[in-house]
């Protein structure tokens, strides 16, 4: 059985330099004994890889690239270390699932969208996509798969389902029209912020100054790009235990996976 010590590549990952990081990265999933391959494209290397066993059906995401020269130790090799160990324990399980590793979400989320464009998406019956996961108490999901998003699942880890939450590439995997939701965790109160910013709209005609300082002022924004808490010690091993836990329950639960009905309840 695979022992979980979610941070211990951490900081072997949260390399200022892209291409360094890339290298850690293949080195590290090499030495976990992970089959990946290198999809490459002009200036973009994804890392996709499966677990073994029955296929479930679900793909999960997450971005290793960084903000210009910034760490990026929550965004986002947070998620991507959460996802190794998510891998080992559906290999233990039996369950079959596929992981990308994208390239290019801070540039316009080209590495989604050569994923997207190389691989059959309508596949899945859901894609899982983490972007900040180890900074926070609150789980906080944006979209609908069920399973991910029964009712029980989420009173169980107490997560909120929430109406906004900051562009990943979830947008990108998305326009398949494949169920998708973005995972991140986030400190209680910014939980009320991402309701504030719910009210603005989609930004379909732009955003006003309000926004943006409503964004600014969330504690979790201080963990990413340059910002004063951007840097491994920051991460918090209980966050991403919490993330983990959660998408472990949700793929080896037997509860249906379905959301809260009125017309299942009466049988409409």
């Amino acid at each position: 059985m695979h022992e979980v010590n979610i941070k211990r590549h951490l900081e072997t990952l949260s390399l200022r330099e892209l291409s360094l990081r890339r290298e850690a990265l293949s080195n590290i999933l090499s030495s976990e004994g992970i089959k990946f391959s290198r999809e490459v494209h002009d200036r973009i290397i994804n890392f996709t890889f499966s677990s073994n066993g029955n296929n479930s059906g679900f793909l999960f995401s997450a971005h290793y690239d960084n903000y210009r020269d910034s760490y990026g130790a929550n965004d986002n090799m947070s998620s991507v270390c959460i996802l190794i160990d998510l891998y080992h324990a559906l290999n233990a399980k039996n369950i079959q699932a596929d992981f990308v590793f994208t390239d290019g979400e801070e540039d316009k989320h080209s590495g989604a969208e050569f994923y997207s464009r190389t691989h059959e998406l309508k596949k899945y019956s859901g894609i899982i996509n983490l972007d900040l996961c180890g900074y926070g108490d609150v789980i906080v999901l944006n979209g609908n798969v069920r399973k991910f998003t029964s009712r029980s699942i989420i009173k169980r880890h107490n997560a909120e389902l929430v109406k906004y939450l900051p562009e990943s590439d979830d947008i990108i995997f998305r326009k398949s029209h494949v169920p998708t939701i973005s995972v991140s965790i986030v400190p209680k109160w910014d939980v009320q912020y991402l309701r504030a910013l719910a009210a603005f709209g989609d930004g379909l005609l732009g955003r006003p100054p309000e926004f943006y300082m409503i964004l600014s002022d969330m504690e979790v924004t201080q963990t990413i790009h340059n910002n004063a808490k951007d840097s491994p010690e920051y991460v918090d091993e209980l966050a991403m235990m919490k993330v983990y836990d959660y998408l472990l329950d949700a793929m080896t639960s037997d509860e249906s996976d379905s959301r809260f009905s009125f017309m299942r309840l009466f049988r409409l």
